[in-house]
C-alpha cells in the first residue's frame, strides 16, 4: 500500500472521465418558449377553440357596446341640452333604488374584462400560431421593421429629363448634382438577402378582406391607444389629453372643445377606419367560430351584416369631429 494515496482511492482503478454530452439542436419549440406560471395556468391551459370562443364571446359584447355608443353620441347633433341630459341620465341610470354611478361602473367592470379577456386570448392565440412556425417575438419584430424600410425605400419618385427613375437629388450651389442614395442602414435587408420580404406577382395581390385580416392585430393597437386617449380625453379630463376647457358635467362642450383641435380631429377620424375594419372581419370570424355560418347564404348574410354594422359604427363616429371642424356642431 502506497502511504501517498488516500485511503478512498486504494485498491481501486481509475475511472475514465464521463462522457460529455451534446447538445440537442435548437427546435421550433425552443425558439419561443411556452409561457409557464399564472398565465400558463389560466390562459395558456385553454385550448384554441376555447380561447376563439373566448374572442368571439368578447368581442361581440364589445361590437354592441360600440353600436350604443354611437347611437347615444348622435344626440350631439340635437344640441348642448339634449346632449348634457343623455350624460347625465347615464350617470344616474337605475335611481332611486340604485345609487348614482352604479350601472356605469358595473358597466365599465364589464367593458374591461371583455377587452381583458380578447387582449388575452389574441396574445396567447399569436404566440401558439408564431410557436408552431418556428418564430420568435424579436424575430418578428425585425421582420416587420425590414418590410416597413423596404416600403419607405421603394417610395415612388419622379423620373426627371437626365434623373434614372429613384435616384434621389442633391442641390450644390447652382449646379444639379444626381448620385445614387440607397438606404443602407442596419434594418433594411440587401437585394440578395435570403430573408429580404419580396414582391408579390400582379397577378397574385391580396384582395381587401385579406389585407384587413392580415391587419387585425395592427388594428387592436391602434384602438387600444385610441380608447386609452378616449377615455383621458373625455371622460377623466387628464391634461395634455383633455382640451383646456374641460369641465366635469359639461359633456358637450368637453367634446366640441376637444374635437376643435385639428389633431385630434384628424386622430379620431382615423381612429374610425381602423374601427371598421376590425369590427367587419372580428363580426365575420365569431360567426364563424361560433357555427353561424354552416350555409353559402348565412355566409352571405353575415358578411353583408358585418361590413354594414362597421360601415355605419365608423361613419356616424366620424361624422361627430368633421360636423365640429365645420361649425355644424359648436
Amino acid at each position: 500500500m502506497n502511504p501517498a494515496t488516500p485511503p478512498s482511492r486504494q485498491g481501486t482503478a481509475p475511472t475514465a472521465a464521463p462522457p460529455t454530452r451534446r447538445a440537442a439542436p435548437a427546435t421550433a419549440d425552443d425558439a419561443a418558449p411556452a409561457p409557464t406560471g399564472a398565465w400558463q395556468a389560466s390562459v395558456g391551459a385553454a385550448s384554441n377553440a376555447d380561447l376563439k370562443l373566448a374572442m368571439a364571446a368578447s368581442g361581440t359584447v364589445l361590437s354592441v357596446f360600440t353600436v350604443g355608443h354611437m347611437a347615444g353620441n348622435m344626440q350631439v347633433y340635437l344640441g348642448r341640452e339634449r346632449y348634457n341630459r343623455y350624460a347625465l341620465l347615464l350617470r344616474h341610470a337605475g335611481a332611486p333604488v340604485l345609487p348614482a354611478n352604479t350601472l356605469l361602473w358595473a358597466a365599465r367592470i364589464g367593458l374591461l374584462a371583455s377587452t381583458a379577456t380578447h387582449v388575452a386570448a389574441g396574445t396567447e392565440l399569436t404566440l401558439r400560431a408564431w410557436r408552431a412556425e418556428g418564430r420568435t417575438v424579436a424575430g418578428t419584430v425585425r421582420q416587420v421593421t425590414r418590410q416597413v424600410a423596404t416600403v419607405v425605400d421603394r417610395r415612388p419618385r419622379l423620373a426627371l429629363p437626365g434623373r434614372p427613375m429613384g435616384v434621389p437629388r442633391q442641390m450644390t450651389g447652382t449646379a444639379q448634382v444626381y448620385r445614387r442614395a440607397p438606404f443602407d442602414g442596419a434594418l433594411l435587408p440587401g437585394r440578395f438577402d435570403a430573408d429580404a420580404p419580396r414582391r408579390r406577382p400582379r397577378g397574385r395581390r391580396r384582395s381587401v378582406p385579406q389585407m384587413i385580416a392580415r391587419s387585425m392585430r395592427s388594428t387592436g393597437a391602434v384602438l387600444g391607444l385610441f380608447v386609452t386617449y378616449h377615455v383621458l380625453d373625455l371622460t377623466t379630463g387628464t391634461r395634455p389629453a383633455a382640451s383646456r376647457s374641460f369641465e366635469h358635467g359639461d359633456a358637450y362642450g368637453n367634446l366640441v372643445g376637444s374635437l376643435s383641435r385639428p389633431v385630434v380631429a384628424v386622430f379620431y377620424t382615423a381612429s374610425m377606419a381602423a374601427l371598421a375594419g376590425h369590427m367587419v372581419h372580428g363580426l365575420r370570424t365569431a360567426a364563424l367560430d361560433t357555427g353561424l355560418t354552416t350555409t353559402a347564404r348565412r355566409v352571405h348574410r353575415v358578411d353583408v351584416a358585418a361590413k354594414a354594422v362597421g360601415a355605419v359604427v365608423a361613419v356616424g363616429n366620424a361624422s361627430i369631429p368633421l360636423a365640429v371642424s365645420f361649425k355644424v356642431v359648436r
